[in-house]
């Protein structure tokens, strides 16, 4: 595992939280009625958090000699607030899995503080998941 791989992954992180950040302004522009009201009042404070995790990774990319990405990956726009949750649901999840494996490959080159920061990231990113599955619940 060399420091190059680790900084693509960090990109791709970083450009998963960019979308992130624009998923969420969108869908949050998009969620109507009284279901979409609160979904929309979540959404806007998730993005806060998803603008720290794009901060964080911006650094360290640059700390480790890398070029961070500034393209957002792409994705879904469903139209109803199921089909947005459910996308997010998938997205969160998706995230997770990418933060255990790069915490993994941190550790591997001896990066232990951003190993533990990619695990409460990675934690971070359950929570929101959890929060998600418990709307869909409510639908």
């Amino acid at each position: 595992m060399s420091k190059e791989t680790l900084i693509k992954g960090l990109n791709d992180d970083l450009a998963a939280e960019l979308g992130t950040i624009i998923r969420y302004t969108y869908q949050a522009g998009k969620s109507f009625g009284l279901a979409g009201a609160g979904l929309r009042e979540i959404l806007q404070r998730e993005v806060q958090d998803e603008l720290g995790h794009a901060a964080f990774l911006t650094d360290v990319i640059i700390d480790l000699g890398g070029e961070p990405v500034t393209v957002p990956k792409k994705f879904e726009k469903p139209d109803d607030l199921k089909g947005m949750l459910e996308l997010d649901l998938k997205m969160e999840m998706d995230d997770i899995a990418q933060y255990e494996k790069r915490a993994k490959q941190a550790e591997e080159l001896g990066e232990v503080e951003l190993k533990v920061k990619l695990e409460e990231m990675a934690a971070d990113e359950a929570g929101h998941a959890r929060e998600i599955r418990r709307l869909l619940k409510g639908l």
